[in-house]
């Protein structure tokens, strides 16, 4: 009996270890060093709205040079996007530089605390609303909660392979910003 109750004790672990193995990781800064200077990784087309939105944010945060900054903020948001941040209308560029100002750390990271996502149609995984909560420590502990709108960017060149999604629009609170 004790030999039963230990086979199926250590069968159901490695079940629970393998299936555990294979479900995607929340810790993004542990498993996603952001996109090379040149594309988003290739992988992005089949992720989720809300997946997209923390491992193109994870690639602004983990950039360690002005080139890998711009190429981040390129494959995250459109260039006509609108942006409130601490309830004061922004540009892009403005937006950009507050993100450029705090440096480069190679110990960057993100936390995700939570996310919620709407979608614009039933199984869209191309347009819909994220609501991200966050704290990064790029200059200091800072907590956000950034809502945005995510869809297609028409003025992209489309190729197979190609992600079209960039963030429309963008609400961010913060607090902690230095």
């Amino acid at each position: 009996m004790v030999a039963l109750r230990f086979t199926s004790f250590f069968l159901l672990s490695t079940a629970f270890s393998v299936l555990a193995a294979k479900l995607p990781s929340r810790d993004i800064a542990a498993t996603y060093q952001g996109p090379s200077p040149a594309q988003p990784p290739a992988s992005t087309t089949s992720m989720g709205l809300s997946t997209w939105a923390e491992t193109q944010l994870a690639a602004v945060i983990h950039a360690q040079s002005a080139p890998a900054l711009n190429a981040a903020f390129d494959a995250f948001l459109a260039q006509s996007v609108n942006i409130t941040f601490n309830n004061a209308p922004m540009s892009r560029a403005t937006y950009i530089s507050l993100r450029l100002n705090k440096g480069f750390s190679p110990s960057a990271s993100i936390n995700y605390t939570g996310a919620l996502e709407i979608q614009n149609a039933a199984n869209s995984t191309q347009a819909g609303m994220v609501a991200l909560f966050f704290g990064d420590n790029v200059s200091g502990p800072v907590k956000s909660a950034m809502n945005i709108v995510i869809a297609p960017d028409t003025s992209l060149a489309s190729h197979p392979g190609s992600d079209l999604r960039r963030v429309h629009s963008i609400n961010q609170l913060a607090v902690g910003v230095q």
